[in-house]
């Protein structure tokens, strides 16, 4: 704690108002007690959000409530409705983060909290590292998770849906993200603090379960010390992330042309700044930055480098990439692309 303090001054200075995510596992156990007795003394609150998938999900968030104020914070119950957050063919998992955010960055702002402070570990950093392997990533998958960050929830439902109710970014924390799981179980251990279990956490019908319970056992066989080892990787390629979104800025700043794009500029990029400004291009449609497959990525940059005018491009979630005769557009007019259609260049999709 005393190392996130230093490298986030601003965020853990006395006195700041902190809204903290609180499950009542060991991990957020853990972190509301450590931020409630370890100085400096800061103004806490706790937030629990009950996702209502389980049968006993309204009597945990009242033993969580409990242990919130045991340690000796007050503690808000926010009961979601996950199932109106699922689009398409989003996950349970995915519409209950898009919930769960959403919910914690209304409190946040309605106590004027600083910011939501999160009880990722150096475990879940690397489950994510591995998650994202798996399903295939770039250096961005790799980094994995951020100590500090801003979440914009409307963006965490697949094709950037918007949420049920308006809401703002939220700045996120992660303050043990450098620390693992038997030590967050040995400082409850320590003080003897109660823990609320989550069931849910041991079925293997979530992938990122399975990931925990079979596939880090089995890597631990090659390298015992793997947890720490993709932690520290994604340590490492978050830093050279850092640098190369720094240029990316800097391009695209000299690319844009009002809503439009410099086409001879982007065909002077190399192939991957080529793919980063495209995914800035979604994202700025309002498609986060991993909805879409590295498949349509790749054939619209086939078309950006030597398209004709007039060509266009579906993307999914309706996006629609435009060539002119010297710059390049994208607008959120077109109808989504076809999971079974290839280059669709010169075919005419009704607009919608």
């Amino acid at each position: 704690m005393r190392a996130a303090a230093l490298r986030l001054p601003d965020v853990f200075a006395p006195g700041t108002r902190l809204l903290v995510a609180f499950s009542g596992g060991q991990d957020s156990t853990c972190m509301l007690h450590a931020l409630a007795h370890k100085p400096p003394r800061l103004d806490l609150l706790a937030a629990h959000v009950d996702h209502g998938l389980r049968a006993d999900s309204a009597a945990a968030a009242q033993r969580v409530n409990a242990l919130a104020n045991d340690i000796g914070v007050d503690c808000q119950v926010v009961r979601v409705d996950v199932g109106a957050y699922r689009q398409k063919r989003a996950s349970v998992q995915q519409a209950a983060r898009a919930a769960r955010y959403t919910a914690l960055a209304q409190v946040a702002r309605a106590h004027g909290a600083v910011a939501v402070v999160v009880a990722h570990t150096a475990d879940d950093q690397a489950e994510t590292v591995l998650l994202n392997l798996v399903r295939g990533t770039g250096l961005l998958g790799l980094a994995g998770m951020r100590m500090d960050e801003t979440v914009d929830p409307r963006r965490l439902s697949p094709g950037g849906a918007a949420t049920l109710e308006p809401v703002d970014p939220v700045r996120l924390v992660r303050p043990l993200l450098e620390v693992g799981r038997p030590t967050t179980l040995a400082y409850c251990a320590h003080f003897g603090l109660s823990i609320v279990e989550d069931a849910s956490n041991q079925t293997r019908v979530f992938t990122r379960n399975r990931v925990r319970l079979d596939l880090l056992p089995h890597l631990e066989q090659f390298n015992p010390a793997i947890r720490e080892v993709l932690a520290r990787t994604a340590d490492l390629v978050a830093e050279d992330v850092a640098v190369i979104e720094n240029l990316v800025d800097a391009i695209e700043l000299s690319l844009k042309q009002g809503g439009a794009y410099d086409l001879r500029l982007f065909r002077a990029q190399p192939r991957g700044l080529q793919r980063r400004l495209l995914r800035r291009a979604l994202h700025a449609q309002g498609v986060g930055m991993v909805d879409v497959s590295g498949a349509p990525i790749e054939d619209a940059l086939e078309l950006l480098a030597s398209g004709r005018p007039s060509q266009t491009y579906h993307l999914p979630y309706g996006v629609e990439v435009c060539v002119g005769s010297d710059t390049f557009a994208l607008s959120r007019t077109g109808r989504a692309r076809q999971r079974d259609l290839q280059k669709s260049w010169d075919v005419r999709v009704p607009r919608v």
